[in-house]
């Protein structure tokens, strides 16, 4: 994943990905993680992304069909809720 090599740490963001149980979401909310973010990852396979916050500590899953606006409002406000903010959405 491209990022600015002068950004060395995500520490402190809280990053959503919707969409991230596998492929490039799944890489870039792992690259995240790594970087020091606060990870919740979205997307329709609860046991994909269970199995991604089994493997990233701290992250964060909300099962969800991304087309279905009220689920998608609904878990934006639940993380607002739980982080105070959204600081990146991707979706």
């Amino acid at each position: 994943m491209a990022l600015n090599p002068r950004i060395t740490s995500w520490r402190g963001q809280v990053v959503w990905l919707v969409g991230a149980s596998t492929g490039i979401g799944r890489a870039t909310a792992a690259r995240l993680h790594a970087l020091g973010a606060t990870v919740i990852v979205s997307a329709r396979s609860a046991g994909k992304l269970d199995a991604f916050v089994a493997r990233h500590a701290g992250a964060q899953a909300i099962a969800l069909d991304a087309t279905d606006r009220d689920a998608v409002r609904d878990a934006a406000a639940r993380i607002v809720a739980e982080h105070g903010r959204i600081d990146l959405a991707v979706y």
